[in-house]
């Protein structure tokens, strides 16, 4: 399995950009957002689409740059005017606000069920200067990690049924970004979560150079800078692994009851094979 089929043309250098993390969710996205971080010419804004949901909009919570809203440089004005706006208004302004300081702005927001067709909108109106990142993690993995984090929330969906769910919106968020690299394939690059996890620096590297990142990951520095400015994502948002603790989650391999395998094995069939998750 190769990391990374990555653009063919080729970007100005100075240029704003924003790099979408496509893909379904549990599949690595908080993780490789914190790695890309790396460069100081990277702001990672978190998950953006998840501040205009109603069941979190206008909540007050604390940036990971470790301000409040209110005083994050990034977040504060607009998140005085989310009611109205889109995902795209959103990311827009943020990207606007970052322009000064930043090359590159990262959003994580994903490509499952309601961001399917984010991406799309945001190539048309920013052209070259957008670019996908298609995240792929197995579908079994991702059925188990959503399991297990549907039970410790409580969460008394049968096992079976959420597999077959999130299989589904497995197929619609890796459907909507290979559709988007046929339409822009210069604009699209696929990073496994497992080519991630077992080699962070030769992975993150490789991503650099597909992207047109100035200079190399400073794995030094990671998590010490001021560019992280997640609101939303999963818990390693506030709680980042060093480099050293960075390793794949295969739990699902093991603990995965062999019916929820099975049955996702056979509703991820042929994707998954196109993967290469045999």
């Amino acid at each position: 399995m190769s990391a990374i089929y990555g653009f063919n043309g080729l970007l100005g250098a100075g240029l704003k950009r924003l790099v979408y993390i496509g893909g379904y969710g549990r599949s690595g996205s908080t993780l490789l957002e914190y790695l890309l971080t790396a460069s100081p010419e990277v702001v990672a804004c978190g998950e953006v689409s998840a501040a205009l949901h109603e069941r979190t909009k206008n909540k007050k919570r604390n940036c990971t740059c470790g301000k409040p809203v209110s005083d994050c440089p990034v977040w504060r004005e607009a998140s005085c005017r989310l009611d109205g706006w889109t995902h795209r208004d959103l990311t827009l302004a943020l990207l606007e606000q970052v322009e000064s300081k930043n090359a590159v702005m990262l959003d994580s927001s994903k490509t499952a069920w309601g961001s399917a067709t984010a991406p799309f909108g945001f190539g048309r109106t920013l052209g070259r200067h957008f670019h996908l990142v298609h995240l792929v993690r197995d579908p079994r993995a991702v059925c188990w990690s959503t399991v297990r984090r549907a039970e410790r929330r409580d969460d008394r969906l049968n096992g079976a049924l959420r597999c077959a769910f999130t299989t589904v919106g497995w197929w619609t968020a890796n459907l909507a970004c290979e559709l988007f690299g046929l339409m822009y394939p210069d604009q699209y690059v696929r990073l496994y979560y497992e080519d991630l996890a077992r080699a962070p620096r030769e992975a993150v590297s490789r991503l650099f150079t597909a992207l047109l990142v100035e200079g190399q990951p400073q794995f030094e520095t990671l998590g010490k800078s001021a560019n992280r400015h997640q609101l939303y994502g999963n818990r390693m948002r506030r709680y980042p692994p060093s480099l050293g603790e960075i390793k794949e989650d295969r739990a699902w391999r093991t603990a995965m009851p062999v019916a929820h395998r099975r049955l996702v094995e056979v509703l991820s069939w042929p994707l998954r094979c196109k993967y290469g998750y045999s």
